[in-house]
Protein backbone atom coordinates (compact mmCIF):
# COMPACT_ATOMS: atom_id res chain seq x y z
CA UNK A 1 0.00 0.00 0.00
CA UNK A 2 1.11 3.35 -1.08
CA UNK A 3 1.23 6.34 1.80
CA UNK A 4 -1.71 8.12 1.19
CA UNK A 5 -0.34 11.72 2.68
CA UNK A 6 2.61 11.82 0.44
CA UNK A 7 0.97 10.68 -2.57
CA UNK A 8 -1.68 13.71 -1.82
CA UNK A 9 1.31 15.86 -1.45
CA UNK A 10 2.76 14.53 -4.88
CA UNK A 11 -0.53 15.55 -6.48
CA UNK A 12 -0.91 19.10 -4.95
CA UNK A 13 3.00 19.49 -6.37
CA UNK A 14 1.49 18.01 -10.03
CA UNK A 15 -1.31 20.06 -9.70
CA UNK A 16 0.57 23.33 -8.51
CA UNK A 17 2.71 22.90 -11.74
CA UNK A 18 -0.49 22.35 -14.40
CA UNK A 19 -1.72 25.45 -12.51
CA UNK A 20 1.56 27.53 -13.21
CA UNK A 21 2.06 26.72 -16.60
CA UNK A 22 -2.07 27.45 -17.29
CA UNK A 23 -0.97 31.02 -16.12
CA UNK A 24 1.98 31.43 -17.80
CA UNK A 25 0.55 30.04 -21.07
CA UNK A 26 -2.57 32.31 -20.79
CA UNK A 27 -0.59 35.29 -19.66
CA UNK A 28 2.65 34.58 -22.15
CA UNK A 29 -0.07 33.36 -25.32
CA UNK A 30 -3.36 34.34 -24.86
CA UNK A 31 -4.51 37.95 -23.91
CA UNK A 32 -6.11 38.48 -20.66
CA UNK A 33 -7.99 42.10 -21.40
CA UNK A 34 -8.85 43.45 -25.63
CA UNK A 35 -9.74 46.63 -25.94
CA UNK A 36 -11.04 46.82 -22.46
CA UNK A 37 -13.22 43.65 -22.24
CA UNK A 38 -11.57 39.89 -21.25
CA UNK A 39 -9.56 38.44 -23.52
CA UNK A 40 -9.01 34.77 -24.66
CA UNK A 41 -6.71 34.10 -21.65
CA UNK A 42 -8.69 35.73 -18.84
CA UNK A 43 -10.86 32.73 -18.24
CA UNK A 44 -7.24 30.04 -18.28
CA UNK A 45 -5.92 32.84 -15.81
CA UNK A 46 -8.68 32.56 -13.83
CA UNK A 47 -8.96 28.76 -13.45
CA UNK A 48 -5.43 28.77 -13.27
CA UNK A 49 -5.63 30.39 -10.12
CA UNK A 50 -8.33 28.43 -8.37
CA UNK A 51 -6.39 25.51 -9.72
CA UNK A 52 -2.91 26.89 -7.86
CA UNK A 53 -4.99 27.38 -4.77
CA UNK A 54 -6.55 24.29 -4.22
CA UNK A 55 -3.12 22.53 -5.27
CA UNK A 56 -1.43 24.49 -2.71
CA UNK A 57 -4.34 23.60 -0.18
CA UNK A 58 -3.76 19.73 -0.89
CA UNK A 59 -0.25 20.30 0.12
CA UNK A 60 -0.76 21.91 2.85
CA UNK A 61 -3.93 20.49 4.85
CA UNK A 62 -1.28 16.51 4.12
CA UNK A 63 1.53 17.63 6.06
CA UNK A 64 2.82 14.99 8.31
CA UNK A 65 3.24 11.38 8.92
CA UNK A 66 0.73 9.14 7.01
CA UNK A 67 -1.73 7.28 9.06
CA UNK A 68 -1.48 3.68 9.97
CA UNK A 69 -2.52 1.42 6.59
CA UNK A 70 -5.83 -0.31 6.60
CA UNK A 71 -6.81 -3.08 4.33
CA UNK A 72 -8.43 -1.97 1.14
CA UNK A 73 -10.86 -4.88 1.03
CA UNK A 74 -12.60 -6.61 4.26
CA UNK A 75 -14.40 -9.42 3.70
CA UNK A 76 -17.70 -8.92 1.81
CA UNK A 77 -16.51 -5.47 0.38
CA UNK A 78 -17.31 -5.72 -2.96
CA UNK A 79 -21.22 -6.56 -2.17
CA UNK A 80 -21.92 -2.61 -1.53
CA UNK A 81 -20.17 -1.63 -4.79
CA UNK A 82 -21.72 -4.29 -6.97
CA UNK A 83 -25.29 -3.19 -4.79
CA UNK A 84 -24.46 0.45 -6.64
CA UNK A 85 -24.30 -0.96 -10.01
CA UNK A 86 -27.08 -2.64 -9.39
CA UNK A 87 -29.08 -0.25 -8.53
CA UNK A 88 -28.18 2.61 -10.95
CA UNK A 89 -28.51 0.09 -13.95
CA UNK A 90 -32.25 -0.84 -12.94
CA UNK A 91 -32.58 2.90 -12.64
CA UNK A 92 -31.40 3.10 -16.28
CA UNK A 93 -33.27 0.16 -17.45
CA UNK A 94 -36.41 1.12 -15.90
CA UNK A 95 -35.92 5.09 -16.53
CA UNK A 96 -38.79 5.11 -20.16
CA UNK A 97 -41.14 2.75 -18.64
CA UNK A 98 -42.05 3.85 -14.98
CA UNK A 99 -41.07 7.42 -15.64
CA UNK A 100 -38.50 9.83 -14.34
CA UNK A 101 -39.96 10.91 -10.84
CA UNK A 102 -40.69 7.39 -10.08
CA UNK A 103 -37.24 6.38 -11.14
CA UNK A 104 -35.61 9.02 -9.22
CA UNK A 105 -37.48 7.89 -6.14
CA UNK A 106 -36.72 4.27 -6.38
CA UNK A 107 -32.92 5.21 -6.69
CA UNK A 108 -32.83 7.08 -4.22
CA UNK A 109 -34.56 5.02 -1.90
CA UNK A 110 -33.20 2.22 -2.91
CA UNK A 111 -29.78 3.44 -2.62
CA UNK A 112 -29.85 4.39 1.02
CA UNK A 113 -32.04 1.57 2.17
CA UNK A 114 -29.49 -1.47 0.59
CA UNK A 115 -26.39 1.01 0.06
CA UNK A 116 -25.99 2.74 2.77
CA UNK A 117 -27.99 0.80 5.00
CA UNK A 118 -30.63 3.40 6.20
CA UNK A 119 -33.78 2.87 7.82
CA UNK A 120 -36.80 2.08 6.08
CA UNK A 121 -38.62 5.28 6.82
CA UNK A 122 -35.61 7.44 6.09
CA UNK A 123 -35.10 5.41 3.12
CA UNK A 124 -38.91 6.11 1.53
CA UNK A 125 -39.01 9.52 2.97
CA UNK A 126 -36.05 10.62 1.41
CA UNK A 127 -36.72 9.09 -1.78
CA UNK A 128 -40.00 10.39 -2.15
CA UNK A 129 -39.06 14.21 -1.23
CA UNK A 130 -36.05 13.90 -3.48
CA UNK A 131 -38.78 12.86 -6.13
CA UNK A 132 -41.00 15.63 -5.22
CA UNK A 133 -38.08 18.13 -5.19
CA UNK A 134 -37.38 16.98 -8.96
CA UNK A 135 -41.15 16.73 -9.87
CA UNK A 136 -41.63 20.69 -8.39
CA UNK A 137 -38.01 22.23 -10.28
CA UNK A 138 -37.87 20.42 -13.53
CA UNK A 139 -41.36 19.27 -14.01
CA UNK A 140 -43.26 22.36 -13.03
CA UNK A 141 -40.59 25.45 -12.38
CA UNK A 142 -38.53 24.57 -15.70
CA UNK A 143 -41.37 22.80 -17.70
CA UNK A 144 -38.53 19.93 -18.80
CA UNK A 145 -40.38 17.06 -20.72
CA UNK A 146 -39.70 14.15 -18.92
CA UNK A 147 -40.98 10.57 -20.11
CA UNK A 148 -44.61 9.68 -18.06
CA UNK A 149 -44.41 6.75 -16.62
CA UNK A 150 -47.03 4.39 -14.32
CA UNK A 151 -47.75 7.40 -11.30
CA UNK A 152 -45.74 10.80 -12.89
Amino acid sequence: MCPVKSWQRYSGVVFLFIAAVVIQQSVWVLRLFDHGQPGSGFMPFGLGVILAILAVTLIVTNRGTDETRVPFWRPKAWLHPLLAVVITSVYIVVFDDIGAITSVVVLVSGWLLFVERKSVAVSALTGVLTGLVVYLVFDRLLQTPFPRGILF
